[in-house]
């Protein structure tokens, strides 16, 4: 049965060991048969349908889940054939693994701070995101954080109108080269939106800051001073009302990625003997809309 999400402070849902039970023998039957297949299967298998059905509705009324216990883990096509009951694929299922030197953020063993993803994306910028963690940090210190852009902009009505106007009204530059890290195409995209918009009457949020600084960093123009405190008192007001989580191996986070905003914590690293690491390594999928 579906708790109330509204009266949580994290919507957690957990599946019993019946119902998981259930999932993890399908998964190892199914494991072998081609990707179509799998989607096929598990579009129409009960148990499958059981866990979406409750998932989403926690996600549309609280912007994110976290799912525990769901019966598989490690299993990408199994993972990418349930991501898909939630919207439009959108890309591919990403393999995120802790790197020392590497260019791709995600990679990075230091903090990532609050964004949401493929924010340039103006035309199919996912819905929702997925993560599930296939093996945990070494030292358990890593945290997943999430912002709901509902809780600043009810606060800013308050407290701080001026504030508020400026983030759906002033446009802040982000750039980069191809949609996402792994693209084939690496034309430039510069956009020039409000971080704040409204779209079917819902507040909704385009900010990386990373691809902000990008543009100033390559365009070799300093930022204004009255951006950069907008920014800066924005992530300040956003970090009032991050929830902070903890997600163990198996574990699947789904946001929805137009109306929050989420980060990382720093990761720990765990040398091997023979020089190999021990990391925190997930999955990572996109939904977009029709």
């Amino acid at each position: 049965m579906c708790s109330d999400p509204l009266s949580l402070s994290v919507p957690f849902l957990k599946i019993s060991e019946k119902l998981s039970g259930n999932i993890a023998t399908k998964s190892q039957k199914i494991k072998t048969y081609h990707q179509n297949e799998i989607d096929v299967f598990i579009k129409t298998d009960e148990s499958f349908q059981k866990i979406f059905s409750c998932s989403n509705k926690l996600l549309e009324k609280s912007q994110f889940v976290v799912i525990k216990n769901i019966g598989f883990n490690q299993e990408k096509s199994i993972f990418e054939a349930f991501v898909k009951l939630f919207g439009v694929f959108y890309g591919a299922v990403e393999y995120t693994g802790i790197k020392v030197d590497w260019p791709y953020t995600a990679c990075k063993y230091d903090a990532i701070e609050l964004h949401n993803d493929d924010a340039i994306d103006l035309h199919n910028q996912p819905k929702n995101g997925f993560i599930q963690v296939l093996n945990e940090d070494p030292l358990k210190i890593t945290k997943n954080g999430l912002v709901k852009i509902d809780d600043i902009i009810h606060y800013l009505e308050t407290y701080d109108e001026e504030l508020l106007f400026k983030l759906f009204n002033h446009n802040v530059p982000m750039l980069a080269y191809g949609i996402n890290y792994d693209n084939a195409n690496k034309d430039e995209i510069l956009t020039q939106e409000p971080i704040f918009y409204k779209e079917h009457e819902e507040n909704k949020v385009r900010f990386d800051l990373e691809s902000i600084q990008f543009y100033y960093r390559k365009k070799k123009i300093t930022q204004s001073i009255q951006e950069r405190k907008m920014i800066n008192d924005f992530l300040s007001v956003a970090k009032k009302f991050r929830v902070a989580l903890y997600l163990e191996a198996g574990d699947i986070l789904i946001h929805h990625n137009k109306r929050t905003l989420h980060d990382r914590t720093g990761c720990s690293l765990e040398l091997n003997s023979d020089g190999s690491l021990n990391t925190r390594d997930i999955f990572v999928s996109f939904t977009r809309e029709g």
